[in-house]
């Protein structure tokens, strides 16, 4: 299993209460911790979602935030 390090993750999503925010920041964490990702050093990675991905629904937008950074550094 490869290690990964995050030094810093910043999710800036408006319109979530606290309790969302936690519960999408552990999902990030869990499905990025579940995927296969090699090494690199990758100074800052931005991820844009469009309005669909956008919302409450935290289970969606998770997958779709981990989806967009493992194609970026992939």
């Amino acid at each position: 299993m490869d290690d990964i390090s995050i030094d810093r993750l910043v999710f800036e999503v408006p319109g979530l209460t606290e309790n969302e925010a936690k519960e999408l920041a552990r999902r990030v964490g869990e499905e990025l911790a579940a995927q296969s990702i090699g090494a690199g050093n990758f100074g800052v990675v931005t991820v844009d979602l469009d309005q669909n991905a956008a919302g409450h629904d935290i289970p969606r937008l998770a997958n779709a935030i981990v989806s967009s950074l493992v194609r970026q550094v992939a």
